[in-house]
């Protein structure tokens, strides 16, 4: 059976004039983010917003605790990071830090 295929049409950028390949950056803005805290995971139209913009737009939606770290494609960044689109931002809790700083000295006596 011979099957007939129309062909996909290729957008041009307007600054550059060549066409626009699929692995390009967009850096349009509402592209989409994955956001992930706790048993939360959503895709959501974010691109180009700070980690500060999203934590407190969605922080009731998704419970995220202000004591959080933020980790955009598994590195720590600060609120003030850009998330573009096609990353993945997580905010999880640190856990396991033990040492005088957070017991006190006066627990290590004992």
């Amino acid at each position: 059976m011979t099957e007939l295929t129309q062909p996909i049409p290729r957008e041009r950028t307007a600054a550059t004039g060549r066409l626009a390949g699929i692995f390009d950056d967009n850096h349009e803005p509402g592209g989409l983010v994955t956001v992930a805290v706790g048993p939360y995971v959503e895709r959501l139209p974010l691109g180009n917003s700070t980690v500060a913009q999203i934590r407190a737009r969605f922080g009731l939606r998704f419970d995220i605790d202000p004591r959080t770290q933020a980790v955009l494609d598994g590195q720590e960044v600060g609120d003030d990071t850009l998330v573009r689109t096609g990353q993945v931002l997580m905010f999880v809790h640190k856990s396991g830090e033990k040492g005088a700083a957070t017991r006190g000295l006066e627990g290590l006596h004992g």
